[in-house]
């Protein structure tokens, strides 16, 4: 097993993995980082360009956020964001990342921060120019909900010529209006869901009745486990639709979704686990 130390700070960067590629200092990369008119998203987008292996067929975005923890009275550009790893609000910043995956890598291509309205600490300087592009990104960090990060990063790479075939994502993402932009790219997604009190409409016997997930896996799943070789786990799949509407305003999108539930399996009982039980959505082309 190789041990790999990764920077954690710009005089770190500067002097273990700059240095390697550049004769410039740490305070070149200081001065290049407070221009506003730099575009650090094209430039990340220019690079993943460069890196990423054509090769590989099979390929898939992939979406994750995680906090950064960051303390003090005066710390600018924070605020409140629960760690889904401590299972507490912490102060900080939330970064969302966007990447694509093949067999062979995973290569990032795009990244927003996402700053919530609780106990947002404001920044404690201007922009020289509220027009410059690190002045807007700001702006969008404010004003943008995460599902509207994730629709716009994807369009973006997708603009740019970098394409996939899946979208994963956990159930934080899976929302209406991320299902929708599946459909608008042609993504197969497959996506964690919360087993909330969102709808789904399943016809058997020419009857059309509505479901939540719960109530689907009462009337489609329990006692119809099938057993996955070679794990500890069982699954069991239905097609049912659902409804991309998000206002009454809206007219009616119905599309066809397929739920995926599995769940852990007692080897003692030969029973699944109501405690450790997933349910994914996987949106993807029925005519395949």
């Amino acid at each position: 097993m190789v041990l790999i130390m990764l920077p954690t700070t710009i005089s770190m960067f500067s002097k273990d993995s700059l240095l390697s590629f550049s004769d410039v200092k740490k305070d070149v990369l200081y001065e290049s980082m407070n221009k506003e008119k730099l575009n650090w998203r094209k430039l990340q987008l220019i690079t993943a360009q460069k890196v990423l292996d054509i090769k590989e067929k099979t390929t898939a975005f992939i979406v994750d956020d995680c906090v950064k923890t960051r303390t003090g009275k005066s710390m600018p550009g924070v605020s409140s964001h629960f760690d889904h790893l401590t299972f507490r609000c912490v102060m900080g910043q939330q970064i969302l990342t966007l990447g694509l995956a093949n067999e062979a890598q995973f290569v990032p291509l795009d990244h927003e921060i996402f700053i919530s309205y609780s106990k947002e600490q404001m920044l404690d300087y201007k922009f020289k120019d509220e027009r410059s592009i690190a002045a807007k990104r700001y702006k969008l960090s404010q004003t943008q909900t995460k599902p509207e990060m994730i629709i716009s990063m994807i369009k973006r790479a997708v603009q740019s010529g970098i394409e996939a075939d899946y979208f994963l994502a956990d159930a934080w993402f899976a929302t209406k209006k991320i299902i929708k932009m599946f459909e608008e790219q042609s993504l197969i997604a497959i996506v964690r869901m919360n087993k909330n009190k969102m709808k789904y409409r399943l016809t058997k016997n020419g009857i059309t009745s509505s479901f939540n997930s719960q109530e689907l896996f009462k009337d489609q799943i329990k006692g119809n486990w099938e057993r996955v070789q070679g794990v500890k786990y069982q699954s069991k799949s239905t097609i049912v639709e659902l409804n991309l509407a998000t206002t009454k305003d809206e007219p009616d999108h119905w599309t066809k979704v397929k739920l995926l539930y599995v769940s852990s399996l007692d080897e003692a009982k030969q029973k699944a686990s109501k405690h450790d039980r997933a349910l994914f959505n996987n949106r993807y082309n029925l005519h395949q």
